[in-house]
C-alpha cells in the first residue's frame, strides 16, 4: 500500500497519535531499535528500524538545511517502509516527514502527561520550524495550556509564527522559558543555549532538537540540576543530550515510567529533562496505525513493485 502525505495528515488526529505512542512505549515486546547516521555534506541521513506485534518498520530520513533555499522544499524528507515481521512481505510505503512531525509531538505529549505538573498551564516553545505547531497542539491535548510563548533566532519568523498561531513572541530564550511549566526545545543547534538559571523549579524540559552527535541545546548545569528521563537511553547516549554529559544519572526511560516500574516525578519542585531523540518504535507504531486506519477507510493504493 502507498499512502500520500495528505492521506497521512487525515487518517489520525493528535489524540490518536498520543495514545498509540504511549502504548508503544509501554510495550515489552518491542524489538531492539537500530540507528545509523550517515553524513552527506551539506546534509545527513538518519536510518532507524524496529518492530513489535508482528510488524517491522524502517525509516530513512534526510536532513538538508539548504533545501528551502536551493529547492524551495522542506529541509527534512524521507520514507518509511512497513513489513510483516513473520514473512517479510512489504505492507506499506509512505512519506516520513509528516509521520515524524506528528509522532514526535505525540511523544513529547506523552512525556508531559507523565512528567509535567498536573496544573501546568504555561508552555515555552524554542524554535518555530515544522515541529512547533504540532507540539503546541499535542501538549494542549494533555495539559490545560493557557499561555504559549515562542522564540527563535529569527525575530521576523518568531513574530510571524506567533501571529499565525495566536501565541506570544518572546525577545529572548529566557523570556520564553523562565516562567514556563513546560519547555520544549526544537532547534538544530550545535551550541547549548538553555541553562538552569532560565528554568523555573518544577518545570519539564523536553529536549527534542538533539538527534545527532553534534547537536546540543542544554547546558551542563541544567542536566546536572535535573532528573533525566530518556526515550531510549542507549540512543540518547549516542546522539542526545546525554551524549554530551555521559555521566548524567538516568532516572528512567519513559516506557518504564508509563509501566510504573520506575519513578517519574518525585517532587513538585524538581526539574525534569526528557531527552527525546526519536525512536524507531514510534515510527513503527504510527505506520502500523496508519496502515490499519487506511484499510478501514478504504484509502491508499497498490504500489506495483512486482509487475
Amino acid at each position: 500500500m502507498l499512502l500520500t502525505q495528505t492521506e497521512v495528515e487525515r487518517l489520525l488526529d493528535a489524540a490518536a497519535y498520543i495514545d498509540l505512542i504511549e502504548r508503544a512505549f509501554a510495550r515489552t515486546d518491542n524489538l531492539p531499535s537500530r540507528l545509523a547516521h550517515l553524513d552527506s555534506p551539506p546534509g545527513e541521513f538518519h536510518i532507524k528500524a524496529s518492530g513489535h506485534g508482528g510488524v517491522v518498520g524502517v525509516k530513512i530520513g534526510a536532513c538538508f538545511y539548504d533545501r528551502p533555499r536551493t529547492l524551495g522544499l522542506p529541509s527534512i524528507v524521507g520514507v518509511i517502509a512497513l513489513f510483516d515481521g513473520e514473512n517479510g512481505q512489504p505492507l506499506l510505503f509512505l512519506e516520513s516527514a509528516t509521520v515524524t512531525r506528528l509522532r514526535t509531538a505525540a511523544a513529547t505529549a506523552v512525556a508531559v502527561r507523565h512528567l509535567a505538573l498536573e496544573g501546568a498551564a504555561t508552555l515555552a516553545v524554542i524554535g518555530t520550524g515544522a515541529q512547533a505547531a504540532s507540539h503546541i497542539a499535542a501538549i494542549r491535548e494533555v495539559r490545560p495550556i493557557g499561555e504559549v510563548l515562542v522564540w527563535s533566532r529569527d525575530p521576523d519568523k518568531t513574530r510571524s509564527f506567533a501571529k499565525n498561531h495566536d501565541v506570544r513572541p518572546a525577545a529572548t530564550v529566557a523570556d520564553a522559558t523562565k516562567n514556563a511549566n513546560i519547555v520544549v526545545t526544537l532547534t538544530p543547534s550545535t551550541t547549548p543555549y538553555l541553562g538552569l538559571d532560565a528554568v523555573r523549579p518544577g518545570a519539564l524540559v523536553a529536549a527534542v532538537g538533539s538527534d545527532a552527535p553534534d547537536k546540543r541545546e542544554l547546558h551542563d548545569d541544567l542536566l546536572a540540576g535535573s532528573a533525566l528521563v530518556t526515550d531510549v537511553t542507549h540512543q540518547c547516549a549516542e546522539v542526545g543530550e546525554l551524549h554530551h554529559r555521559p555521566d548524567t544519572p538516568v532516572r528512567a526511560e519513559l516506557g518504564d515510567v508509563i509501566r510504573g516500574v520506575k519513578p517519574g516525578r518525585l517532587s513538585p519542585d524538581e526539574i525534569i529533562v526528557f531527552d527525546s531523540t526519536g525512536t524507531a518504535i514510534q515510527d513503527v507504531a504510527a505506520a502500523e496505525a496508519l496502515y490499519q486506519s487506511a484499510l478501514r477507510a478504504g484509502v491508499g493504493r497498490t504500489l506495483p513493485l512486482w509487475d
